[in-house]
């Protein structure tokens, strides 16, 4: 995309709501020293930020959402995978097998134990926003495309699958350009496309989520795609010339073989 002018922001938006027909509208993620006009903290929306911004995807009448480290009616887990809070010394129990002397013994057993967990942090990198406020909001042409760090997406599983294929079309990589990476909901929406968190590849895209603490709000047919600015470019560059426009009824069928047994 170097020598390509840069979508606007909204066009890029309509484009990935084509290629995936999506129901739920895109949103975009970018950083600001000065809180947008008409935005609003995320905690105001819900105190978990991931399920705050399902919710500005399902309700269009939600403003932008902002995050900013000062925000303790956020989750303390959320200002953590955004580079916005240090982790408490004993989270690493609580998200594992537990201790008595925190949260009285409640344990997540999200991973198999406490090393695992300090690894995983270790490996992401170390978190860093690039302003004052991470801002969500949806995809205007009122945003600069170079300010956008990356887009989030709300699909089911079949336009997640066609979205990966658009994601790959331009890229002879058969592993790493689409990712399920593991962490919570926040890091695949947030910290790991926006590349905020250090060590997290900056031309991927990351589906997900495996964090099961989210099961009770995200719809069982929804998933989350998170991708960087700079490939959600090339995916809407390429959506007329990709699978999705030359064969749609072969990326979205019309018609479909019924498996049976014999």
């Amino acid at each position: 995309m170097a020598s390509t002018a840069l979508l606007d922001i909204k066009k890029v938006g309509e484009k990935l709501t084509e290629a995936g027909r999506l129901k739920l509208r895109p949103l975009c993620v970018y950083s600001t020293d000065k809180i947008p006009n008409n935005a609003v903290p995320s905690y105001k929306v819900d105190r978990c930020i991931a399920r705050a911004i399902y919710s500005s995807a399902l309700f269009e009448e939600i403003p932008p959402l902002y995050v900013e480290a000062s925000h303790e009616q956020c989750c303390a887990g959320g200002l953590v995978w955004t580079g916005l809070a240090e982790p408490h010394p004993k989270l690493k129990y609580f998200v594992t097998v537990g201790t008595p002397d925190f949260h009285g013994g409640a344990a997540e057993h999200l991973k198999a134990g406490p090393e695992l967990f300090d690894e995983q942090k270790k490996r992401a990198g170390k978190i860093t926003p690039h302003g004052k406020y991470t801002v969500i909001a949806p995809c205007t042409d009122a945003l600069a495309p170079e300010d956008v760090m990356s887009f989030i997406l709300f699909a089911g599983s079949e336009q997640i699958r066609n979205l990966c294929g658009l994601a790959q079309f331009n890229s002879s990589d058969p592993f790493f350009k689409t990712l399920i990476p593991g962490g919570p909901t926040c890091a695949v929406m947030i910290a790991f496309p926006a590349g905020i968190a250090e060590n997290a590849p900056g031309d991927s895209a990351y589906v997900g989520p495996v964090d099961p603490t989210g099961n009770s709000w995200l719809p069982p047919e929804l998933m989350i795609m998170g991708i960087p600015a700079s490939l959600a470019q090339q995916m809407a560059a390429d959506l007329k010339e990709s699978f999705i426009d030359k064969r749609s009824k072969v990326a979205y069928p019309e018609k479909r073989i019924i498996v049976q047994s014999k």
